[in-house]
């Protein structure tokens, strides 16, 4: 099957709008990370924690403006596959398509062992962090192989729980009479400290490539993509500068728990322990609502790249009953328990599984914003382009050798293309 037949194997339908995109776009970003990467960003970077999230959400801005013009412009179930080929054609988005699904592999895997850090810490032991995650990866994708419907109601409902528990993580600290600081929010004595921290904690500010691949189905991408990026953001930087606050002047950075469970950590510090179990409950059904969501955007980025050509034509198809792309669910799913089962065996640490997700869908982010330069030509654009690559790149330099795993897929997925392209020299 070539690439242009691939095309036409399937159509998704068309299911979001307003309401329903926001409850789809908060949960995809704010979750996983937002519920372990607060501690786990203190831990290892003590006060410079803080200012690391206020410079990741500076770094994203621009980006997130360049990626609701383009997905308003280019509904594509690639998301930033589509753009790239908008910008450079499909010679310039094939290799990066590798990329991406190495980014989702490990950002899938981060949720998934995120919502089981909590299993376990509402069982009372860590034994049970790979089964659960395991769990976790089997019910996301037989919910998901039902259709993009249920998935995106079930996560609207969430996300007003998600939001809920989140906000109240962040204002106990500082509401509750006769609570007692541990900590304090201080600037970092040497500046340069934060940068190797904003790279751990973009990761809570990944999602929204996720997010682009979700625009074919949008009912009016062009009207609610802005409106639905905008609303989004908001409410993720409220949430994520609260947290960071709460968990920096509530914790103590050694405390193995501050990196793992931050949020049951700061509740039961405030409220006591039954509080802690309550927000382990909640951050098990939280994640599990994430991993919806990362699982459903993961395999349209899957669905494109195998309508391509890059990948087997049988990930492209579509289930014509209810618009699921059930053998692209499959294949995330799969991806996805690979990172578990390498982390379970000790290959991985759960700050890599992080890192080698974020530094991924960055380069995603700075190839996307070269698209828009490359499709918006107006001078005002251009320079939006560069406001947004240029912080990002300075970021991309704090990953140090993990740069080597984005590099070897780049070199795969060229290879792919070419491969893909001689089979297919119309489409090439």
């Amino acid at each position: 099957m070539t690439a242009t037949d691939a095309h036409t194997s399937g159509e998704l339908h068309k299911t979001l709008s307003v309401t329903r995109g926001i409850g789809v776009a908060v949960s995809m970003v704010v979750g996983s990370g937002l519920l372990v990467l607060p501690g786990l960003a203190f831990a290892n970077s003590g006060d410079a924690a803080l200012y690391a999230w206020i410079a990741a959400a500076v770094v994203m801005l621009p980006l997130l403006l360049v990626f609701s013009r383009l997905g308003a412009r280019f509904p594509n179930a690639g998301g930033v596959i589509g753009f790239l080929r908008a910008g450079f054609g499909r010679a310039g988005a094939g290799p990066v398509a590798y990329v991406l699904l190495g980014a989702t592999a490990f950002g899938g895997a981060a949720m998934a062992l995120t919502g089981a850090s909590y299993a376990g810490s509402l069982l009372g032991s860590p034994s049970w962090v790979l089964p659960a995650a395991l769990v976790y990866l089997l019910i996301v994708a037989v919910l998901n192989s039902q259709g993009a419907r249920l998935a995106g109601g079930l996560q609207t409902v969430v996300t007003a729980v998600l939001v809920l528990l989140i906000a109240l993580v962040a204002v106990m600290p500082f509401a509750v009479p006769g609570f007692e600081a541990t900590g304090s929010i201080t600037p970092p004595t040497d500046p340069l400290t934060v940068i190797p921290a904003i790279g751990l904690v973009f990761f809570a500010f990944t999602g929204w490539e996720l997010v682009a691949s979700t625009t074919e189905e949008y009912k009016n991408p062009r009207r609610d993509l802005p409106i639905v990026v905008g609303v989004s953001f908001a409410i993720m930087i409220v949430l994520y500068l609260g947290v960071a606050a709460a968990v920096q002047i509530s914790l103590d950075p050694e405390d193995p728990v501050t990196a793992s469970a931050p949020v049951v950590a700061v509740l039961s510090r405030v409220l006591g322990d039954s509080a802690g179990l309550a927000a382990a409950l909640l951050g098990v059904l939280i994640i599990f609502a994430t991993l919806m969501g990362g699982t459903w955007a993961t395999s349209r980025i899957v669905f494109a790249t195998a309508r391509e050509g890059m990948l087997p034509s049988v990930a492209a198809r579509v289930n014509k009953t209810n618009g699921a792309p059930v053998p692209a669910i499959w294949v995330s799913v799969l991806m996805f328990g690979g990172v578990v089962v390498a982390f379970g065996f000790g290959l991985l640490t759960l700050d890599q599984v992080f890192r080698l997700s974020s530094v991924n869908f960055l380069i995603g982010y700075i190839l996307s914003a070269l698209a828009y330069g490359a499709v918006f030509r107006a001078w005002w654009q251009r320079i939006l382009a560069l406001c947004a690559a240029l912080p990002a790149l300075v970021v991309l330099v704090g990953f140090g050798w993990l740069l080597l795993f984005p590099a070897l897929l780049l070199i795969a997925g060229g290879v792919a293309h070419r491969l893909t392209a001689r089979k297919d020299p119309v489409a090439g």
